[in-house]
């Protein structure tokens, strides 16, 4: 059995707005690593080495990164819509190429399963679609779905608080038999409004495991910022130095000078002056950090600049981005190319402009 492996790829990330204004939701970085990047190993090392990219949304530039990435020995084929197919749709397009089980997978997604006990579980219960579920504490943005000896009879997406009758959530990973692409009659259709309930109607069985592994929406910033810090942790080295604490992923180690840094991401080519403070954050390559600087709960792109005694809280810093002296941005997103004058003050807001005044 060969098993092809397809990733959806295509959406708008509109939630992560205005971060996917220029960057598609699948190659954002997380820990050093496109979004996309973890589906794609998880697949490589269950042995898939075939896979379908379905996408749409700024094309261009997610199919670049990947190429730029050279994943293994992975074979790629890029499906590109010209208009949304939905979920289970852009499945349907690309038909012809799977002619035996398949994975689905969501590349805006951050997932970290065991892909190997997935595919077990399916084959063991000689399964025609297995659905792929986890444990979520806010149901309400998601669909959830109802157990029985490890078979779906009931799908509800995004319940409200009366609504809720489980924490299952569907993660947007299935494994499917070809012969259930005949259930797609028209595009656009979608996985969880259209072909579950369809495929219940006809009593055909729909399996849900319950996944083994990190998963996370990085819908909003927020997640974003929570999701570097997850991979962090899984994937960091423990530090116990002077001023090098917990888990870090330190790309380049270079001389930092008594500057203290703990459960961060650093990447290559970053200059830092002194007294500076980097907690549970992330900062890419190319990053020049002045002294007197404190990072929290905070992601930096490529080439960003930070001028001295600013401090920069529970926000992303996209590339590019100059931010000057005596400045303080707290829960905000500042888009790629900004300047900021000294003694700026953001707050709470989305900035997009290209000259942005100080004391906003």
């Amino acid at each position: 059995m060969t098993i092809k492996a397809v990733v959806m790829a295509g959406g708008k990330g509109t939630r992560l707005r205005p971060i996917t204004y220029s960057i598609p939701k699948p190659i954002v970085p997380i820990a050093g690593k496109a979004c996309i990047s973890y589906l794609l190993d998880s697949f490589y090392n269950a042995g898939i080495k075939n896979n379908i990219i379905t996408t749409g949304y700024k094309f261009e530039s997610l199919i670049s990164k990947i190429i730029e990435n050279k994943y293994n020995d992975q074979s790629i084929l890029f499906s590109v819509e010209k208009e949304p197919a939905g979920t289970a749709g852009s499945i349907k397009i690309i038909s012809e190429f799977l002619d035996d089980t398949f994975i689905v997978g969501s590349g805006d997604i951050l997932s970290d399963f065991n892909i190997k006990d997935i595919l077990n579980f399916h084959k063991n219960n000689n399964s025609k679609i297995t659905v792929v579920l986890t444990e979520v504490k806010d149901p309400s943005q998601f669909g959830i779905v109802e157990l029985k000896d490890n078979k779906i009879i009931r799908f509800l997406e995004k319940p409200s608080a009366g609504e809720k009758f489980s924490n299952l959530a569907n993660t947007g990973i299935y494994v499917i038999e070809p012969e259930i692409l005949k259930y797609i009659k028209e595009i656009p259709y979608d996985f969880a409004r259209d072909l579950f309930p369809r495929l219940l109607r006809k009593n055909i069985d729909i399996y849900g495991y319950l996944g083994k592994g990190i998963w996370l929406d990085t819908g909003r910033p927020n997640d974003l910022i929570k999701a570097n810090q997850v991979m962090i942790d899984k994937y960091g080295k423990d530090y116990n130095e002077e001023f090098i604490k917990g888990k870090n992923i330190i790309v380049t180690m270079s001389k930092f000078d008594g500057n203290f840094i703990d459960e961060s991401y650093i990447g290559n080519g970053i200059q830092m002056k002194k007294n500076i403070k980097i907690d549970n954050s992330a900062i890419y390559d190319n990053v020049s950090i002045g002294d007197n600087v404190e990072i929290e709960n905070s992601i930096l792109m490529e080439n960003v600049t930070v001028k001295n005694n600013t401090r920069i809280k529970n926000s992303v810093i996209m590339r590019n981005c100059i931010i000057g002296e005596d400045s303080e941005i707290v829960d905000s997103i500042i888009s790629p190319d900004l300047s900021l004058q000294g003694k700026s003050r953001i707050y709470n807001v989305s900035l997009a402009s290209k000259i942005i005044e100080s004391d906003i």
